[in-house]
């Protein structure tokens, strides 16, 4: 199923912090798979947080790697959530 960039962001919400696996573009170019998470508050010391609606950027829980990181959705090839593969266009 094909979903556009435009709607990555709400389909991401719409997990209401239910696990997700997502493939992207890392910024050195590498392509990186990873299984996330929205909206863990576990382990937070109080650091900036990088995301706004004007980079693209969301923050998740890693849980793989148990940490936080950055998703550039421009980069965003694949989201599977609930079972269902969406392929962004």
């Amino acid at each position: 199923m094909q979903v556009s960039r435009y709607k990555t962001m709400e389909l991401l919400k719409a997990t209401h912090g239910k696990i997700f696996s997502c493939e992207f573009v890392k910024k050195d170019g590498s392509l990186r798979k990873m299984v996330a998470r929205l909206g863990v508050a576990k382990n937070l010391k109080g650091g900036k947080n990088g995301a706004s609606d004007n980079n693209a950027l969301v923050t998740v829980y890693d849980m793989a790697a148990k940490g936080y990181r950055m998703i550039n959705l421009s980069t965003l090839r694949t989201i599977k959530v609930a079972g269902v593969t969406y392929e962004v266009v």
